[in-house]
């Protein structure tokens, strides 16, 4: 390829975007050996192939038993979790599935959690103001309480049985990174099988006393008709529900409210019109995206971009890139809260465009008016920043701020 792409360099994982903009002017679709895979890295490419029905999450629902890989009993933990994920199914169990589910995340459903979620991030900026010397990590006295509260509370998950589940999300998600060490799949293998474990005791128990949650109406749509959703995928979503969740928003409050306080020209404006709030949020998302890249299968042979693909081979599509390509995005390295339009593609698109993005979202204005009405001296108190050497979400180890 014309452009080095060297996805674990420190200087790439610091900032990855002066690679992206080489990369859509010099390879913008090339094959990365170390991982066997296909890059894309424009706009309109991945818009194109989000809604290419010939690419999917999973490929060996088309594949004969002698076409698929040995399955690795070691894995077997991990690999029950995702059979039955959203994130890994196509048609037609996807759609069965989220019909299931969907109601859960309707924008009219957000709406009536919209309070209690507005509750949580007065009280999450309580705790900011009651800390002595009023400096903080961002990150873990505020980001990752959020979601992982609102997730539990939409889930059914009793208040004093939460310590674990972050963890448990943490490890899981690093099996999705290309580069995982051994010690990556074996935490990720327990994980799953101890959170999966835990999700199983507590349908039983929502079985008993169900309530106003979406475990207790998952279990009652698999009680009147098994058909519909099973008790394996019952699990399997559960567990998504919390990882997918958690790691947007985390990344988006890390990431966003690092470009904001970083221009405080930017911050002003915010400041001084709240109403410009919901499209700080967009910007957030598409500035410095937290899911860099999703994965396909090519479900058959087929052209595209002058190439031919065959059956199996798997892309890498950078969300991260695209939402940096000029030729959608004016100035596109520049944050703008007022940015218009702003077609970012950060919750994906097509058939396995995220779920949660009604929700995420309501949460992410939410914190974004809490923390700047509440903390009006709030400002960035580092000036250096690192991040977690992973590829496909893109974290900070910490967010420091004074108010």
């Amino acid at each position: 390829m014309a452009a080095p792409f060297e996805p674990t360099a420190a200087d790439f994982l610091q900032d990855p975007y002066p690679t992206y903009a080489r990369l859509r002017l010099e390879s913008p679709i090339f094959h990365y050996g170390p991982w066997d895979k296909w890059v894309f890295t424009r706009y309109q490419d991945i818009d194109a192939l989000l809604r290419d029905r010939r690419l999917g999450r999973v490929i060996h629902h088309l594949q004969e038993p002698h076409e698929r890989p040995p399955a690795d009993p070691g894995l077997a933990p991990f690999n029950a979790i995702q059979q039955g994920s959203l994130l890994e199914l196509e048609p037609p169990d996807h759609p069965r599935i989220r019909g299931v589910v969907h109601e859960a995340f309707t924008p009219r459903h957000v709406r009536a959690l919209s309070g209690k979620v507005e509750a949580l991030c007065r009280e999450l900026v309580d705790r900011l103001e009651d800390l002595p010397g009023r400096e903080a990590d961002l990150l873990t006295t505020f980001a990752v309480p959020l979601p992982v509260t609102v997730i539990a509370d939409l889930l059914g998950v009793p208040e004093g049985e939460r310590g674990a589940l972050l963890p448990w999300s943490k490890a899981i998600i690093g099996m999705f990174e290309p580069d995982r060490t051994s010690e990556m799949e074996r935490g990720a293998v327990k994980a799953a099988g101890d959170f999966a474990a835990y999700i199983r005791t507590l349908i039983a128990r929502k079985r008993l006393q169900p309530a106003d949650d979406l475990i207790s109406r998952m279990v009652a749509a698999h009680d009147a008709d098994p058909g519909r959703i099973s008790e394996g995928e019952i699990v399997a979503n559960s567990i998504l529900f919390l990882n997918a969740g958690h790691e947007a928003v985390v990344n988006v409050i890390g990431n966003g409210m690092k470009a904001l306080l970083s221009r405080p020209e930017q911050l002003a404006r915010l400041r001084e019109d709240p109403e410009l709030i919901p499209g700080a949020v967009e910007e957030m998302m598409r500035f410095d995206t937290p899911l860099q890249f999703f994965e396909r299968f090519v479900l058959e042979d087929f052209e595209f971009g002058g190439r031919t693909f065959d059956k199996g081979e798997k892309f890498c599509l950078y969300y991260a890139s695209a939402n940096r390509d000029p030729e959608v995005f004016e100035d596109p390295d520049r944050f703008d809260v007022d940015r218009t339009p702003n077609p970012h593609i950060a919750f994906g698109l097509g058939l396995h465009f995220c779920i949660g993005a009604p929700l995420a979202r309501v949460e992410l204005a939410a914190a974004v008016r809490e923390l700047l009405t509440r903390l009006p001296r709030l400002e960035l108190a580092q000036d250096r920043f690192s991040y977690h050497p992973k590829n496909v979400f893109r974290y900070l180890t910490e967010l420091r701020i004074a108010y």
